[in-house]
Order: C-alpha cells, then sequence, then structure tokens
C-alpha cells in the first residue's frame, strides 16, 4: 500500500495539490481553505462547488489517502469523483490510481473479513468498481493470492451472491467455475477446525 501511495504522489508530481480553492460564492463563500475544511465536504464538493476539475486531479493524491484514512470519506465516491474526470488524464496518472486501487483490494484479501474493521468482497468490489472498468485485475490479485483470508472471501462472497448481493456477473461467473469450487473445498477441508468453516461449507454446498 505504502508503495502504491509513494507512486501516486509520484505520478502527479506535475500537479502540484493547492493551497486554496476557489468556492461557490453562495455556497461557500468565495475562497476556500484546503487545510481549514472538513475533509468530507472537499471530497463531495471538490470539482463542482469547490474548486475545478484540474483541482481534483491535482489533489487526487489527497482524496485518496483521506479515503483511505478517514471513515468519514467512502472510497466509492472518491474512486467515482476520479472516473468522471481521468479521461484527459495521462495513462501515468491513470494507472497510478488503478495500482492503489489494486493495493486496497490486495490489502482486503490478505485479511479475514470477519475480522476488526475489515470489509467483505462484495463491498470492495463495490467500491473499486466505480472507476468503471472490468474486474479482470482483480480476479487476477484473486486466483494468486491463495491463502485462507482469500478463500474466505470467496466463500463469503458465494453466500452474499446467492442471498441477493449485487455482484459483477463477471466475477459471479469467476467464483462458480469449476476452478473455485475445487478451491473451496480444499478450503473446506484446510480450515475444518477453523471458525469461518461453516461459511466454506456452505459456499461449497451452494456451488455443488
Amino acid at each position: 500500500m505504502d508503495a502504491a501511495l509513494w507512486g501516486l504522489e509520484a505520478a502527479f508530481v506535475a500537479h502540484p495539490a493547492p493551497q486554496s480553492l476557489a468556492g461557490c460564492p453562495h455556497c461557500h463563500g468565495g475562497e476556500v481553505s484546503i487545510a481549514d475544511t472538513d475533509p468530507l465536504t472537499l471530497a463531495l464538493t471538490l470539482g463542482n462547488t469547490v474548486g475545478t476539475p484540474d483541482d481534483l486531479r491535482a489533489l487526487t493524491p489527497w482524496l485518496l489517502r483521506t479515503a483511505l484514512t478517514d471513515e468519514r470519506v467512502d472510497l466509492r465516491t472518491v474512486l467515482g469523483r476520479i472516473a468522471e474526470n481521468w479521461a484527459t488524464w495521462g495513462d501515468l496518472e491513470r494507472d497510478a490510481v488503478r495500482d492503489v486501487a489494486d493495493a486496497v483490494w490486495s490489502a482486503l484479501l490478505d485479511m479475514h473479513p470477519d475480522a476488526p474493521g475489515g470489509a467483505t468482497a462484495v463491498a470492495m468490489l463495490d467500491s473499486v468498481g466505480a472507476l468503471g472498468e472490468p474486474p479482470a485485475r482483480l480476479i487476477a490479485i484473486w486466483e494468486y493470492k491463495e491463502i485462507a483470508s482469500a478463500d474466505h472471501h470467496l466463500a463469503e462472497l458465494v453466500v452474499d451472491a446467492f442471498y441477493g448481493a449485487r455482484v459483477d456477473p463477471m466475477i459471479l461467473a469467476w467464483a462458480h467455475a469449476g476452478t473455485q469450487r475445487e478451491r473451496l473445498a480444499r478450503a473446506r477441508d484446510r480450515d475444518a477446525r477453523e471458525r469461518w468453516v461453516g461459511t466454506l461449507t456452505a459456499a461449497c454446498d451452494l456451488l455443488d
């Protein structure tokens, strides 16, 4: 994660972050100081009633760091705002944003979904999906992560999808493929004494 965030800062070095922004005189009373503005308010209004799309571009490293450190700032909202504006950005900048999203996803798979402060795969896929791109990179990371926590996330996704959670069709098709059924069966046998074996067993039953 640290490497991805460092790469993000480096990718946007040609667009230094401003200290203040022009705000809508009716909504914000004119000039807005970044240091004195609530991060949630700024994340929601940047490039709209506060600042310009160019300001949003320059503050993208700040926005993503804030989304990862301030629980009030929603990652999906931030990535969605970026996706609305990044069509004219350079490949280096867009790739740096993707690298951060991939790092967040990878970190999620390293943590069991029932860990304190953890998120489910369904929720994180929804957040990262705000970039509007196919989930092939995320699937590739998931396939590489043959560890208990990633298996647990896969099982939870299968169960959540069965009960109506919204899942990208490409990911759902991958999760129901024979390779993933075999993976979950191995995980169920391996983790037979773990507290999450019930989720693994339920997922295996749903895929049979």
